[in-house]
C-alpha cells in the first residue's frame, strides 16, 4: 500500500460493475518532526460541570475559551480601576467613614481578584461557582464605590458593563444570580435615599432638593440600564453561538465531502486501470486458468480465474514483471501468501494456492469474493447506521483476533481492504502489508507502511505494530462510518502523519448525533499508547455497540474520561 493521504489501496472486487482491484507499492516516508504545544488544542473545563475537562469542539466550548480569557482581561482592568480610585480618595471632599469603606472595598477586592486571576491561569479551575464568588465581591465593591461618588452619577455604569459581561456566559444560573444581586443592591441603596432615611453621601452627589419622586425616576432608570445590560448580553450570547455553530456545521459538510472526494478519486482511479483481457488471460498458473483482469496497479494485476479441475472461482494476483528483480517486491508479495495461507478464518479473504519460492512469475490464487468493499458503500453513503457499523467491526474484529492469535498483523485495514460479501458477513482483505511473527521488520526498514488516515501512532513512527495497531485501525474505520470523516486530514503525508502521532481527533460527538458514552469510547480506542486501548477486536465491538446505546460499563466510561484529559480533543475546524 503507498502511504497517501487518501484512501486509495488494494481491494478484491466482485464483477466488472464492481470496482477493480489495485495494489500500491509500499513506500519509506521520513517520520514527522518532534510535538510541539498548540495552544489550539488545549482543553477547557465545563461551567456547568465544575471542573470536568472537555475539548474545544462546539460553539459553547469556543466561547468558554473566549470567557475565561476574558475574565482574566476584565480582573485586570477592575485592578486600573480600584487604583484609579483609591488614587482619588484623597483628592474628594468626603466623610472619613466613606473613604475608608471605599479604600478597603477596593484594596480587599483587588487582593482577592488576583488571587482568582492566578487561578484562572489554569482553564480546568474556572467554573460557575469561581465565577459567582468573585463576581458577588465585585457587586459588592462596586455599589460600595456608587454611595461613594454618587448613585445618581455615572458611577452605575459600571455595573451595567459587569452584567454584560456576566450575563454572556453558559453558566445561566450564575449569571442570574449576579444579576438579581445587581438589582438587589442597588435598590437597597436607592430605597435607603429614596425615603430620606440617609442624604446621598456621595461626593458628586448633587447639592439641589430633589423630590421622592425625581429620585425614584433615577433609581428605575439605573435598573433599567442594569436590565439593559443582562437582555442584551443573552441575546448576544443566542446570536453568536448561531453563528458559530452554523459556520461549524459547513465546516463538518465540507469535510464530510472531503472524505468522499478521497474515496471518489480512489475509485476512480482504479476503475480507469480496468480493462478487459490482460496479458495473462487465457494462461494457466498452477491449477487456475486466467481470464479478465479484474484490477491493475503498481505491484501487479489481479485476474479473474478458474480452477481448472473443478472449476471453483478464483481471483488470482500476479507481480509486474518490471519489479520482478526487486527482492524485497517479491518478498512482500510472498509475506501475503504465506499470512493468508496461515490462516483458516471465515471473516478472512482464504488463500487458495501460491507459487513456489523460486517461480518465474509469482502469483496469488484467493477465494473470488462477490460483495462490495466498505469504501464503496462510504462512497455512496457518507454515513451508515449505528447497527450496521457494529456488525461490521465484530465480523472485522474477528478476523483481526484470528490474525494475532497467528502471530500476524494486518497493518492497512482501511475501508478498501473490508468487504461485505453478498453472501453476508465482513471479511479483511489484502495482507500484504502484514507483518508475521517472524518478520524482523528487514522488509520495511523502518520506514511507515500503511495508510495514514488510519495508521496507528505507532506506525507513523516508524516503530514495530503489535495487534493493538490493527484494533486501533478498526476504531479509526468505525469513526469515519460514524461521523462522516477521516480522524484526521492534511495537506501532505508529513502533515497528516504528525496529526496520527501527537494529536487526537475532534471529538465524535461534535460531528454526529452521538452518545457522550461514544466519545468516551473512541478516547480508549484513539489513543496514543497501545496499552491504553482495547486488546481484542471483540472487545473494541462489544463496548461500541454499549456505548451507541448510552450502556459504556462505568470503568471503561472512566478510563475514557482520563484518556481524554491526558488527549485532548482537537478543535473543530
Amino acid at each position: 500500500m503507498a502511504v497517501e493521504p487518501n484512501e486509495g489501496g488494494s481491494t478484491v472486487q466482485d464483477s466488472p460493475q464492481e470496482l477493480p482491484t489495485v495494489f500500491d507499492k509500499p513506500v519509506s516516508v521520513v517520520k514527522p518532526p518532534r510535538a510541539q504545544t498548540d495552544a489550539a488544542t488545549v482543553a477547557q473545563p465545563s461551567l456547568t460541570g465544575g471542573a470536568e475537562l472537555t475539548s474545544l469542539t462546539t460553539a459553547a466550548d469556543a466561547m468558554r475559551d473566549e470567557e475565561v480569557e476574558r475574565t482574566r482581561l476584565f480582573i485586570r482592568m477592575g485592578w486600573g480601576i480600584s487604583i484609579a480610585s483609591v488614587g482619588a480618595v484623597p483628592l474628594l471632599p468626603a466623610p472619613l467613614a466613606t473613604q475608608i469603606a471605599m479604600v478597603a472595598a477596593m484594596v480587599v477586592g483587588m487582593v482577592v481578584s488576583v488571587v482568582y486571576h492566578q487561578r484562572f491561569a489554569d482553564p480546568r479551575k474556572y467554573n460557575a461557582d469561581a465565577l459567582l464568588h468573585l463576581s458577588i465581591m465585585c457587586v459588592i465593591n462596586a455599589h460600595v464605590a456608587i454611595l461613594y461618588f454618587g448613585a445618581y452619577t455615572i458611577s452605575p455604569v459600571i455595573v451595567v458593563v459587569g452584567i454584560h459581561f456576566v450575563a454572556r456566559t453558559e453558566a445561566v444560573r450564575t449569571a442570574r444570580w449576579i444579576f438579581a444581586s445587581c438589582v438587589a443592591c442597588y435598590s437597597a441603596i436607592a430605597l435607603v435615599l429614596v425615603s430620606g432615611i440617609v442624604a446621598d453621601p456621595g461626593v458628586f452627589a448633587t447639592g439641589r432638593p430633589l423630590s421622592v419622586q425625581t429620585k425614584l425616576v433615577g433609581a428605575l432608570f439605573v435598573l433599567g440600564t442594569y436590565v439593559l445590560g443582562y437582555v442584551t448580553a443573552r441575546v448576544f450570547r443566542a446570536a453568536s453561538l448561531s453563528s458559530i455553530e452554523d459556520l461549524a456545521k459547513a465546516t463538518r459538510l465540507a469535510s464530510q465531502r472531503e472524505a468522499l472526494m478521497d474515496e471518489l478519486r480512489a475509485d476512480l482511479e482504479r476503475a480507469l486501470r480496468v480493462g478487459g483481457p490482460g496479458r495473462h488471460t487465457d494462461q494457466t498458473f498452477g491449477a487456475f486458468k486466467l481470464g479478465v483482469v479484474l484490477g491493475r496497479g503498481a505491484m501487479g494485476e489481479v485476474y479473474e480465474a478458474v480452477h481448472t479441475t473443478t472449476n471453483e472461482p478464483a481471483a488470482v494476483k500476479l507481480l509486474r514483471r518490471e519489479i520482478l528483480a526487486d527482492p524485497t517486491q517479491i518478498a512482500r508479495f510472498m509475506r501475503e501468501a504465506r499470512a493468508g495461507g496461515s490462516l483458516d478464518s471465515g471473516y478472512i479473504v482464504r488463500v487458495l494456492d501460491a507459487s513456489p519460492d523460486d517461480a518465474a512469475l509469482p502469483y496469488l490464487a484467493m477465494e473470488r469474493l462477490h460483495g462490495t468493499t466498505l469504501a464503496e458503500i462510504l462512497r455512496r453513503d457518507a454515513r451508515l447506521e449505528p447497527a450496521a457499523v457494529v456488525g461490521m467491526l465484530r465480523d472485522a474484529g474477528a478476523g483481526a483476533d484470528a490474525a494475532a492469535a497467528a502471530g500476524i498483523v494486518h497493518r492497512d485495514l482501511k475501508p478498501q481492504n473490508l468487504m461485505a460479501c453478498a453472501a453476508g458477513g465482513w471479511k479483511i482483505l489484502d495482507f500484504g502489508a502484514a507483518t508475521l511473527g517472524e518478520d524482523a521488520g528487514t522488509l520495511t526498514q523502518g520506514g511507515v507502511i500503511g495508510t495514514p488516515a488510519y495508521m496507528a501512532p505507532e506506525q507513523a513512527k516508524g516503530e514495530r505494530a503489535t495487534p493493538r495497531a490493527d484494533i486501533y485501525a478498526l476504531a479509526a474505520v468505525a469513526y469515519r462510518c460514524l461521523t462522516g470523516r477521516h480522524p484526521f486530514n492534511g495537506p501532505d503525508t508529513p502533515t497528516l502523519l504528525y496529526a496520527v502521532v501527537h494529536r487526537m481527533p475532534v471529538r465524535p460527538g461534535a460531528l454526529a448525533d452521538l452518545d457522550a458514552d461514544v466519545d468516551h469510547l473512541f478516547a480508549i480506542a484513539l489513543a496514543k499508547e497501545p496499552t491504553d486501548r482495547f486488546a481484542s477486536g471483540a472487545e473494541l465491538a462489544d463496548a461500541l455497540g454499549q456505548a451507541l446505546a448510552g450502556e459504556l460499563e462505568p470503568a471503561l466510561r472512566k478510563r475514557g474520561e482520563a484518556l481524554a484529559r491526558k488527549y485532548p480533543w482537537e478543535l473543530l475546524a
